[in-house]
């Protein structure tokens, strides 16, 4: 038996055996980092890139071609409800997208400076059409004209930024989703202007298909084809080519157990929502969607289920952002309105826990491959909390909207509720200009198994991170009473092969939500934790000093706010260190 830092005795599996369910995690996602996929990766980048370039070409552009005379119109459904206080919003110039306000009120927003990239994003996918829907009225269409119209007047035809595919797909989406809201009461040359605009859209879009690395981003450009094809009423050939290459695009994409290779909670988010709205367009044209794509849909349902905490929104792993509460649950409610979260994602590397009014999300898996790792977070074996409808700890978050040293912060090592050794990431980002951000070579190595008995749950893993430059390996141990409100863990530094010959600085950090109250006990032992809505719990670790000093908060949009973090820190002399520490529930509630 092995004694937690809350001194209480908790089973050991190392010793004894705890149940009789035992899992094994995949130890990471096919390719692996070696020389060939890297070149491989690249390879394929630089193609993707020529053919991009190609289909942007002025020769390509010049072939866009104008739209048909005449031309029949079907409206696809927008299942995704809108709201009249922010067509209100709209009304006034007050444009808040990506979590930045900006005012305009007697200019357009196309010619706005200081906007974010993601600002500027949300303006040009025309997803606020829907708010002018929900308000209604002769006011809301002529708003939403005058603004469509000023766009059309500067990048209708094309512009190399602006259409970017997935950007394109998302306006695409809009576009035919609200066709009455934009004709209805439109004069001749704005309607023949966004009917030419839609065309050439859909013919940009299926030239670059070959030139969209896989990923969230050509899924959405790909059903914002096929919803162009249906609402142009292309509904042979172009339809069915347009949902063939769609499927191709899932079935390298959406893994057995429902995860994508970026390992990125909001990615699984932006597929699911773009296949719900491609099904009901489907369903209402009377179309069956295939096999492929059905299976990826009741695939990815419970996986985005999966990275949920306990206030609905999305755990911030590997670039993930929170996310609108509203959102996540229109799109499970339209994909499967009934579902439980699964215990573990194994092909992507994540375990899951839930217990009496608290979830722990854990990362286990390795960096993502080649290809989706741009925005791959140094965080081997971190996890994030929630206790009721409160986030307890997490990682400081993806710094949405924010500068590139903001997102650098944010994909450290020391930004998320896991040890660092040395003050170094666990593993060494490359900047790669074809495939972005990725590990040096050799790449990390995870392993990971988990033990199910009489309610209580053992997860152990462990990382190589810090092998090739310290000799080290990180191992942690994680066992949860999910009835009895109860957490203890146990962080081994072991080496591997070599110790580093000089002492390192090791810190094991706990971040906590900004809303959380922390204060130390008297005797300097533990910290006590307060959520607001009045959950405590309580801390203690053994084995190094415990501190707690600030943090800071990036994960949701706007700027950075204070936080705190839960330290346990020292100084690893002889190659090897062990870490206890527990969390307690105080005061649970009914």
């Amino acid at each position: 038996m092995a004694t937690g830092a809350a001194g209480m005795e908790a089973p050991d599996p190392r010793t004894e055996a705890v149940g009789p369910t035992t899992h094994a995690t995949l130890p990471g996602l096919p390719p692996a980092w070696t020389k060939r996929t890297v070149l491989r990766a690249k390879a394929g980048a630089a193609l993707r890139r020529l053919r991009l370039k190609l289909a942007g070409s002025r020769l390509s552009v010049a072939t866009l071609g104008r739209a048909p005379s005449a031309v029949a119109l079907n409206v696809q459904p927008d299942p995704f409800p809108g709201s009249v206080d922010e067509a209100n919003a709209l009304f006034q110039g007050r444009y808040r997208f990506a979590g930045q306000l900006l005012l305009s009120p007697h200019q357009t927003p196309w010619t706005l400076g200081g906007a974010s990239a993601e600002w500027q994003e949300a303006l040009h996918d025309f997803h606020w059409l829907r708010h002018f829907s929900a308000a209604g009225g002769d006011a809301a269409g002529r708003q939403a004209r005058m603004l469509l119209d000023g766009w059309l007047k500067r990048y209708g035809r094309f512009d190399a930024h602006w259409w970017r595919p997935d950007l394109a797909g998302r306006r695409v989406m809009a576009w035919v989703s609200h066709l009455p809201l934009l004709l209805d009461g439109a004069d001749l040359p704005l309607r023949e202007a966004l009917l030419e605009s839609l065309v050439r859209h859909l013919r940009y879009l299926g030239r670059t298909d070959k030139g969209m690395a896989p990923g969230p981003g050509k899924v959405v450009a790909l059903v914002g084809l096929a919803l162009g094809n249906l609402a142009l009423g292309q509904w042979g050939r172009p339809l069915a080519r347009s949902l063939r290459r769609l499927d191709d695009a899932l079935s390298g994409l959406v893994l057995p157990d429902g995860g994508l290779p970026s390992r990125n909670p909001s990615d699984h988010l932006a597929v699911l929502e773009a296949l719900v709205r491609m099904r009901e367009a489907l369903a209402a044209a009377g179309q069956m969607p295939s096999v492929a794509f059905t299976r990826a849909l009741d695939r990815l349902a419970p996986a985005l289920r999966f990275f949920r905490l306990g206030d609905g929104r999305l755990a911030s792993f590997n670039g993930g952002r929170p996310g609108d509460i509203a959102r996540i649950e229109q799109v499970l409610a339209l994909a499967a309105p009934r579902g439980k979260a699964p215990g573990r994602l194994p092909h992507i590397g994540y375990e899951r826990v839930e217990g009496r009014r608290f979830a722990l999300i854990v990362d286990v898996g390795a960096p993502p491959p080649p290809g989706h790792a741009a925005e791959a977070h140094t965080a081997p074996l971190a996890f994030e909390m929630s206790s009721g409808r409160d986030r307890l700890i997490v990682s400081c978050g993806a710094a949405p909207g924010l500068d590139e040293n903001w997102q650098r912060v944010g994909r450290s090592t020391a930004a998320h509720s896991t040890l660092t050794l040395d003050d170094q990431n666990a593993w060494v980002s490359v900047a790669d200009f074809d495939i972005g951000l990725r590990p040096s070579l050799p790449a990390m190595v995870t392993t990971a198994t988990r033990n199910e008995a009489d309610g209580q749950v053992w997860i152990e893993a462990s990382h190589s991170g810090y092998g090739p430059r310290l000799g080290l390996v990180h191992r942690r141990a994680l066992w949860l009473d999910p009835e009895g409100g109860e957490i203890r863990g146990e962080d081994r530094i072991e080496p591997r092969g070599r110790t580093p010959g000089r002492s390192l600085a090791f810190a094991l950090r706990f971040h906590l939500a900004p809303d959380v109250r922390a204060s130390l006990t008297g005797d300097g032992t533990g910290i006590l934790l307060r959520t607001p809505g009045g959950d405590g719990w309580q801390f203690r670790a053994l084995g190094g000093h415990l501190a707690l000093e600030e943090s800071v908060s990036i994960a949701n949009p706007g700027p950075p706010r204070r936080a705190e973090q839960m330290v346990v820190g020292g100084s690893l002399d002889a190659g090897r260190v062990v870490l206890r520490w527990g969390l307690k529930r105080l005061d649970a509630k009914a």
